[in-house]
């Protein structure tokens, strides 16, 4: 019998003074029938297999590997999928999913039809005369709905996207903002941007005609998101639902047989709980630790291969960052650098130029000087870069994404106020992204690069040391002139 279904009737029969739960299971379903067109597929996956749904062909899939279920398990927290082609049918859809309180591996999942989404976004335009276009991205910048369908699954940092070239300065706030609206007056283009965030975190986008826009337009995007809001209020019912009479059924069933076998069992179980327990906290921890280094190498490689940087950079910044490091703590302990930090800072370290990703190649790989123009643009890779951090690392070390932060966002900052993003002076810059800063100039100096030969180690420390790459703090400088012999050495190594 199916799975929701056998359970349903079970809370059919339960007493009255359970009838709030009684309400919501009723509820839950109605809100299923009465929508098919958007929740056309729920389904409870426990185990590696899917044990119920309203369509019986999921029945005994493996859900292992799939996102939806995968990051259920891992954040323990709401997913919202991109778009993807069903197994079974084939379509288009986007899965909500989340797992189930105090359960290792149950998760509850609802689809959403892509081809739902569009239509609304399509009817949406069709209706209101001033709206051209529409679009709706997720937190990453992927296009879950628009009103032309070849856009599905793309990035809104695809350099293939029509018009992407007026967007891109505008896509932090397109992702990040709540709400807002975006015109095009300096550069003639006779289209405005209007965009919302729902409450499932997505932003919806319309392309409106400035010569006839409407001030219901925001409304409209509201509107528009009422099917998905409903979906996520929905999936938490059913959440609840599922966990209430599950836990109940439990409880009556094993309770009574198994209460005497487990007192006599306790205290030596006791014991044995606590080792294993302990044990696996430290695999787990060490798990996470190599986890997190080999995200970070991955990411860093990702940078190297699109600049054409050596392969053997960011081995150098890693080794350059734990020397000045250590001399640091050594001389300046008021910095409170302790061991674990100085590994963190390394691995972090790593990730100093991520943000690179999201600056085009004509300027990345440019063979000549940039022009004033091109150099802004570059030096957004400083927020490119923090913001990709925080949303990457967050869920995985919110003590490494902290770190990562400060590096990416202010290692070009410098100690006299006239570095960039933020001009921050002194030892307001965080002391990681000072330590960082320094020694990725110094390997900046001694690399050759498209636009430059390479300076001789001789050379780059003069030239550090006389304010030429900009001022550093003087007891960072004091620390680098102690270390340039190992400095020096480390640069031959991996040269």
């Amino acid at each position: 019998m199916n799975f929701v279904e056998r359970d349903y009737r079970y809370m059919k029969k339960i007493p009255d003074d359970l009838l709030t739960t009684k309400d919501l299971v009723d509820d839950t379903f109605k809100m299923i029938n009465e929508n098919p067109n958007c929740f056309y597929n729920l389904y409870i996956a426990c185990n590696g297999k899917v044990v119920g749904t309203r369509d019986e062909r999921y029945i005994n899939s493996n859900p292992i590997g799939r996102e939806w279920y995968d990051l259920a398990i891992s954040r323990g927290d709401l997913v919202i999928t991109n778009p993807y082609e069903d197994i079974i049918t084939k379509e288009k859809v986007i899965t909500i999913s989340k797992k189930i309180k105090d359960t290792n591996n149950c998760v509850v999942g609802l689809d959403i039809k892509q081809s739902e989404i569009n239509s609304i976004l399509n009817q949406m335009v069709r209706e209101e005369e001033s709206i051209a276009a529409g679009f709706i991205l997720n937190r990453e910048g992927v296009f879950v709905g628009h009103t032309n369908e070849i856009f599905i699954g793309k990035t809104i940092f695809d350099q293939s996207i029509d018009k992407q070239e007026l967007i891109a300065p505008y896509i932090e706030d397109l992702l990040m903002k709540e709400s807002g609206k975006i015109d095009f007056d300096n550069i003639g283009f006779p289209y405005s941007l209007i965009y919302h965030e729902t409450k499932s975190e997505w932003h919806v986008v319309y392309v409106v005609d400035k010569a006839v826009m409407s001030t219901a337009t925001n409304e409209y995007s509201k509107r528009l998101m009422i099917t998905y809001i409903l979906c996520v209020v929905l999936l938490n019912i059913v959440i609840l639902v599922y966990y209430t009479k599950r836990q109940k059924a439990i409880r009556l069933q094993k309770r009574a047989e198994h209460a005497e076998k487990e007192l006599r069992k306790y205290k030596e179980d006791l014991e044995v709980m606590v080792e294993t327990k302990t044990e696996k906290i430290k695999i787990q921890s060490e798990k996470l630790k190599t986890l997190n280094i080999a995200i970070i190498d991955n990411l860093a490689d990702i940078v190297e291969f699109r600049d054409l940087e050596s392969g053997q950079h960011i081995k150098r910044i890693k080794r350059f960052t734990y020397i000045l490091a250590k001399k640091v703590t050594e001389l300046y302990p008021e910095y409170k650098i302790d061991e674990e930090k100085i590994d963190l800072l390394c691995n972090a370290s790593a990730l100093h130029d991520i943000g690179k990703i999201g600056i085009s190649d004509s300027i990345l790989l440019k063979p000549g000087k940039l022009t004033k123009e091109e150099f802004e643009e570059m030096k957004t890779h400083t927020i490119i870069g923090d913001n990709l951090v925080l949303r990457i690392l967050e869920n995985y070390d919110k003590y490494l994404a902290k770190i990562g932060h400060e590096i990416c966002r202010y290692h070009h900052e410098r100690f006299d106020g006239r570095g960039y993003p933020d001009g921050l002076k002194g030892d307001a810059i965080p002391i990681c992204a000072q330590i960082v800063g320094i020694v990725d100039v110094y390997d900046a100096l001694i690399e050759k690069r498209v636009y430059k030969e390479a300076f001789s180690h001789e050379r780059a420390i003069q030239m550090i040391n006389d304010g030429e790459c900009g001022i550093f703090s003087p007891k960072l400088l004091h620390c680098l002139n102690l270390v340039e012999d190992e400095f020096y050495n480390i640069s031959k190594m991996y040269e």
